[in-house]
């Protein structure tokens, strides 16, 4: 059972490298795998100024490849 802990640990310490694009500009932003939407967004204020209220995260794009998840209607 400790070593699941350990695997699950280091899982959620690993690194992500994710590409922001703002206004024409590209932007780097590296974040841990245990890191929550509200500071990734944070980070992302801090090197384009735009509030974390007023941003959308439209995909995701690892290196060359777009990663897309479906998501289930809401239902009305």
């Amino acid at each position: 059972m400790a070593s699941n802990a350990v695997s699950t640990t280091s899982m959620l310490e690993e690194e992500l490298t994710l590409t922001v694009q703002w206004s024409r500009k590209e932007y780097t932003i590296r974040v841990c795998g245990n890191d929550t939407v509200g500071e990734l967004k944070r980070r992302i204020c801090e090197l384009t100024n735009v509030s974390p209220n007023r941003q959308m995260l439209l995909y995701l794009k690892v290196g060359s490849n777009l990663v897309v998840k479906k998501t289930p209607n809401k239902a009305s």
